[in-house]
């Protein structure tokens, strides 16, 4: 029961940051969020006046276009004013349409520098995750759930991690309970675990360990956990998690890496080891 409760707390509370600091950080996100919402609000409201008014001016213009044209002697006493009119209305077109594009460039713009902000504000990693969100919209994702699977490792194999692990984000939503979503599951912890983004790990590693207990990724997703949470400093949670291996599956390979870590980390009659730095 103790290293139950052990596990399902670490999976719930883990983080690189104390309790107040990460409340404050959501805060300063929402509030961000909430900015940029209004000021995009306004450009846009800004943005349909400007292509309105080029609308009505675009059709005067024609209309002056198609009265131009005509014959008579009415057209020819008026050809002037009309001449005079174009002009002004071209102009006046140019000046909205100039408008029109400076907005669109603002909105770029504050779509950009949000992007750009809200990353920084949530720490090391954030970006490569965007940029690798982006890479992959320009992927074609296949409808076969083993082809969508194999996209996502040849991508990790190729090292665009970034792209594959939004793959397997993809796969463990569309397909939550197939077999694979083990294997998804755990190659997020890894990819996650290899940039030392370890509370990311361990929450991955944990959807294995406890939705697919019975998989063959499970002992070895149960042993990642122990080691990223070595790798957080909480090794006596972590003892707790390499002993479990033993408990649950002791014919495994990740039973036997356990115990040489248990004896690494706390050897008999001896003082614990600090756990390597990283």
């Amino acid at each position: 029961m103790r290293r139950a409760a052990t596990l399902l707390l670490l999976l719930a509370s883990a983080c690189w940051v104390p309790v107040e600091r990460g409340r404050q950080m959501e805060d300063r996100i929402r509030r961000l969020e909430d900015e940029n919402a209004a000021t995009a609000r306004q450009l846009e409201e800004q943005r349909v006046v400007y292509r309105d008014r080029v609308a009505a001016i675009d059709q005067k213009l024609n209309e002056l276009n198609a009265t131009s044209h005509r014959t008579g002697a009415d057209v020819a006493a008026n050809q002037d004013r009309l001449a005079e009119r174009v002009t002004r209305l071209q102009g006046q077109l140019e000046e909205e349409q100039h408008r029109v594009k400076t907005v669109e460039e603002a909105l770029a713009a504050l779509r950009v520098e949000t992007d750009g902000r809200f990353h920084a504000l949530k720490g090391a990693g954030a970006l490569e995750e965007w940029e690798g969100r982006r890479k992959a919209e320009s992927i074609k994702r296949p409808a076969d759930k083993a082809a969508y699977f194999a996209l996502a490792q040849e991508q990790e194999g190729a090292g665009e991690k970034a792209v594959a692990k939004q793959l397997y984000d993809e796969y463990v939503k569309k397909w939550p309970t197939d077999p694979r979503a083990a294997d998804a599951w755990f190659r997020i912890g890894e990819i996650a675990y290899g940039e030392k983004r370890y509370r990311e790990a361990v929450l991955a590693y944990g959807r294995v360990a406890q939705d697919f207990s019975r998989s063959d990724k499970a002992p070895d997703a149960l042993y990642r956990t122990a080691e990223a949470m070595t790798a957080l400093g909480l090794k006596d949670d972590a003892r707790v998690i390499y002993e479990d291996v033993g408990t649950r599956y002791p014919k495994s390979s990740a039973a036997k890496k356990a115990a040489a870590r248990l004896a690494e980390l706390y050897p008999r009659g001896g003082k614990k080891k600090a756990a390597p730095k990283n």
